[in-house]
């Protein structure tokens, strides 16, 4: 929506009157609530999320948009405020088209409200919580517990997990369920080889009968016209006790991106896990060759027709346990199939960064495990905090996927004045 289309909404004597005024003046009569600028890096960014800290001395319009200085066209481009309790909130904003590295760029805020270009939603069905940009399904995260198909042991249901995951042109890159290895459904994160109060447990391999993760409850949702987010709160249940002991509570913020675009080669989320320790004994880990943040790739893509690349350039053959920034697992149902895939990027905030990157020998599944560096523990009172971006998108993996991983560890500088006097 351009600043045009807001005018046409105001009567013609008023606007003779704004046109009178002085810049400064006509600033203030449309209520310009201040300035903010960000400088690229060493990379283009292109329809990639910028924030900037909004100090107390800040505004506090729940509504806003932007129009960029130099764009004579004075498009509003959306925007949205991420209130925060401990800290001050941020301002979010997709910066449309390409920024050149080292480029800065301004734009001005004002009070109210514009439509992107298509609206996020957060769906509830009777078992999820479906996540779309427009009518494109993004991703389903699975509250309800899902039973397997009658072929399996029933053992194997869950919840707590996200599939489908869909690229923007419709298919489904994770599997549900998959018949040779069935507790890898979809997108989870658990742990492997674990010791609770003194007896081995192991949250990944549910039908050990040792442990699993569950669903507990919804947090909260948030939607804007920049990002969709769902916090919910999963149990690590420890099952090798007199009773059910939750060794673990964690909470996932799931945060979807809307790129400003019709038509993006890929869809862009992000994932923060909480890991707390449930009760005053901590969550033992030795060292083991997987558990953490995993995906298992889409039904149908064998040893034969999925690749996987890493941040180092490594593939199937060489990867496992690379220490990776980022790793692509792409595929497709049969060799005249277009390829399709998923992308993790690891934040340099992360523990034992960069974490090996766990790469299956014959199966399509990956997962970031810091667990192959040593022995380590989840203790009380000290949380466990964890960020992934994901990328997924149609064809094989993105050329520009470093150029994402260093805005995304290396966020532009933003900066922020106020219009206040």
């Amino acid at each position: 929506m351009t600043l045009s289309k807001i005018w046409l909404q105001i009567p013609f004597f008023l606007i003779l009157f704004l046109i009178s005024l002085t810049p400064d003046y006509l600033a203030a009569a449309d209520g310009m609530l201040g300035t903010v600028r960000f400088t690229a890096g060493k990379s283009p960014l292109e329809n990639e999320p910028v924030c900037v800290e909004l100090p107390e001395t800040g505004f506090s319009a729940e509504q806003v948009f932007l129009i960029e200085t130099a764009d004579a066209e004075m498009t509003a481009i959306p925007a949205q405020i991420e209130k925060r309790k401990q800290s001050a909130d941020l301002l979010w904003w997709i910066p449309p088209g390409k920024t050149a590295a080292g480029k800065t760029r301004e734009f001005q805020i004002h009070p109210g409200a514009v439509s992107p270009q298509q609206e996020l939603t957060i769906k509830e069905t009777d078992k999820a919580f479906q996540i779309l940009i427009g009518d494109h399904p993004v991703l389903s995260y699975n509250y309800k517990h899902i039973e397997p198909p009658s072929s399996l042991d029933p053992l194997y249901g869950r919840s707590a997990h996200i599939h489908p995951i869909w690229t923007p042109s419709g298919k489904i890159v994770s599997d549900e369920f998959p018949p040779d290895h069935a507790h890898q459904s979809g997108q989870f994160l658990a742990f492997t080889k674990a010791v609770f109060e003194g007896r081995p447990t192991n949250f990944w391999e549910i039908k050990s009968k040792k442990g699993r993760v569950r669903f507990k409850n919804k947090v909260s949702k948030q939607v804007g016209p920049v990002f969709a987010e769902l916090v919910v709160t999963q149990e690590h249940v420890d099952l090798t006790g007199e009773s059910e002991t939750p060794a673990l509570l964690e909470t996932w913020g799931i945060r979807v991106w809307n790129q400003p675009v019709r038509d993006p080669a890929y869809w862009m989320y992000d994932i923060t896990s909480d890991l707390r320790c449930a009760t005053e004994s901590p969550l033992k880990l030795p060292q083991y060759h997987y558990g953490g943040m995993a995906i298992r790739g889409g039904r149908g893509w064998t040893k034969e027709n999925c690749q996987f690349l890493t941040s180092n350039g490594k593939t199937r053959e060489n990867g496992n346990h690379d220490r990776s920034r980022w790793c692509d697992i792409s595929g497709r149902t049969d060799a005249k199939a277009p390829w399709s895939g998923f992308t993790i990027l690891s934040n340099p905030d992360n523990f034992r960064f960069p974490e090996p990157v766990r790469i299956h020998p014959s199966m399509p599944y990956m997962v970031f495990t810091p667990c192959p560096l040593g022995d380590w523990e989840i203790d009380p009172g000290k949380p466990h905090i964890s960020h992934y971006r994901f990328l997924v998108h149609d064809g094989p993996a993105l050329s520009r996927t470093e150029g994402i991983w260093q805005h995304y560890a290396n966020p532009p500088q933003a900066s922020f004045q106020s219009a206040a006097p």
